[in-house]
């Protein structure tokens, strides 16, 4: 994590922080103004979300063929983020057409536990037959 990021979880004695806080903002007035920005902290998804995401994709690329072209498990993300978050299209820079896709790398655990679902309902009623590392935890996102 970057020194220029605190992350407080609970009730911590507030001193050590501020102490921090005030080295931080000496430094960095050295080079000029600085901004101080307080919010609240929201965690990302997790390893294991992600693990489990990959290996579903896998069971399904493994195991599926879409509209009889076999996809590999990159594309199946592409295909199932977008009924998570819709794509854009736009015109290309040299003609034709591309795709902006949803991004899942700053996804919060919440909206990465809704795409997991996605897929698992997706992969069920295609009879995907998940493999071990794909059904770890499923009951965590019930």
């Amino acid at each position: 994590m970057s020194e220029h990021v605190k992350i407080i979880d609970g009730i911590v004695s507030i001193k050590p922080v501020l102490d921090w806080a005030y080295r931080l903002i000496c430094k960095g007035l050295d080079g000029g103004s600085v901004e101080i920005a307080i919010r609240r902290h929201t965690k990302g998804r997790s390893a294991q979300q992600n693990s489990k995401a990959w290996a579903m994709y896998t069971d399904i690329s493994n195991q599926l063929e879409w509209h009889g072209v076999k996809l590999q498990k990159e594309d199946w993300k592409i295909l199932l983020t977008n009924e998570w978050k819709p794509q854009s299209i736009i015109p290309a820079i040299s003609g034709g057409f591309c795709v902006l896709n949803a991004k899942t790398s700053k996804s919060k655990q919440a909206e990465m536990a809704d795409l997991i679902e996605i897929v698992y309902s997706f992969g069920s009623s295609h009879g995907v037959v998940w493999s071990e590392p794909a059904l770890a935890c499923y009951a965590e996102y019930k």
